[in-house]
């Protein structure tokens, strides 16, 4: 009995410093390697984590290891050392590059591109065209904003077709609906999407609103969105965010390791909230860690540590009570 108490009593002293060591997560990485540019810094269950000393066991906050002024999105910066990039600014308080207003980063975060692109402009993510239209996408190859399949260019704008012939507008004004001659078929008016058959235009709805198919929440709130019950809401890993044209839409949850300059860049749909922004990108908050460099997941350590301190507890009343 003694000695399974010892070995408790040792176990539980232990586990605060495993949970000590996962609260200090820092930037994601794959190897040991990605963690170069911190001091004493290794690679451990997908972050760099940091050491005071080369060969010491005491975590600390990583620490840059050198201020490198670089051309990547989010690199160093200072008041003497601005960011070179087109479109980028330096937050001072974080000494970082970031994109100016109404700009974002390009894939691989080495430029700034146009958050907002018009039709037949050029675009390299489907969600610069939709900033503009809802039923824009970026033409893979053509790398330029164009109507999605069934809508069509009209008045700098995409109006939904209908599979209804016309030669002017009085058989298409009885089902909210324009002719468009070169095409020969009617089209809805602004604010309005087909119907699933393609026979008649429906009126966008806003979000929490009465619906009667996914079309009209998606023309209103984006492709996030979903007629669900016969209200528009949005769908499952989404959540309503107001758009830079001051609309409601559903955006979708921010990915672990995602851009951000501010804390409201790493919104998601869960509660509470698992991400926060960490130099740079969103990263798992202190009572969580990251699963296969991807998930956030609530940290159970200092819960495995009071249980084991409760059992200790409860041997140690036995112990009592027998000797």
């Amino acid at each position: 009995m003694l000695r399974l108490m010892v070995i408790l009593l040792f176990g539980c002293s232990w586990l605060p410093n495993a949970a000590l060591a996962n609260d200090l997560l820092e930037l994601g990485c794959h190897n040991d390697t990605d963690c170069q540019q911190y001091e004493h810094a290794k690679c451990h269950d997908s972050h760099c984590q940091c050491t005071a000393s080369a060969e010491g066991n005491e975590h600390v906050t990583c620490k840059p290891k050198e201020l490198k002024y670089s051309n990547i999105i989010g690199g160093a910066c200072t008041k003497e050392h601005t960011c070179t990039q087109p479109f980028t600014v330096c937050e001072h308080l974080t000494e970082q590059c970031y994109c100016g207003e109404g700009y974002m980063p390009s894939e691989d975060k080495r430029r700034c591109i146009p958050q907002a692109v018009a039709l037949d402009d050029a675009c390299e993510l489907t969600k610069q065209c939709q900033a503009k239209d809802r039923a824009a996408v970026c033409h893979p190859s053509q790398k330029s904003c164009m109507c999605k399949e069934h809508f069509d260019k009209h008045e700098q704008r995409c109006v939904a077709l209908l599979d209804v012939s016309c030669r002017n507008d009085t058989v298409c004004s009885a089902l909210d609906a324009i002719c468009l001659p070169k095409l020969e078929k009617c089209a809805c008016i602004a604010g309005h999407v087909h119907n699933p058959n393609m026979t008649m235009c429906l009126p966008g709805v806003a979000y929490g609103h009465n619906c009667t198919t996914n079309a009209q929440c998606k023309l209103t709130l984006g492709n996030g969105a979903a007629c669900t019950n016969n209200t528009c809401l949005c769908s499952a890993k989404h959540y309503t965010k107001i758009s830079s044209e001051n609309d409601t839409i559903c955006a979708p949850d921010v990915a672990y390791g995602a851009y951000c300059r501010r804390q409201e860049d790493c919104q998601e749909s869960a509660e509470p909230l698992q991400l926060e922004c960490k130099w740079g990108e969103c990263m798992c908050r202190d009572t969580y860690q990251v699963v296969d460099n991807a998930h956030c997941v609530l940290e159970v350590t200092a819960t495995a540590s009071q249980l084991c301190q409760y059992h200790l507890l409860a041997l140690l009343q036995i112990f009592w009570l027998i000797y």
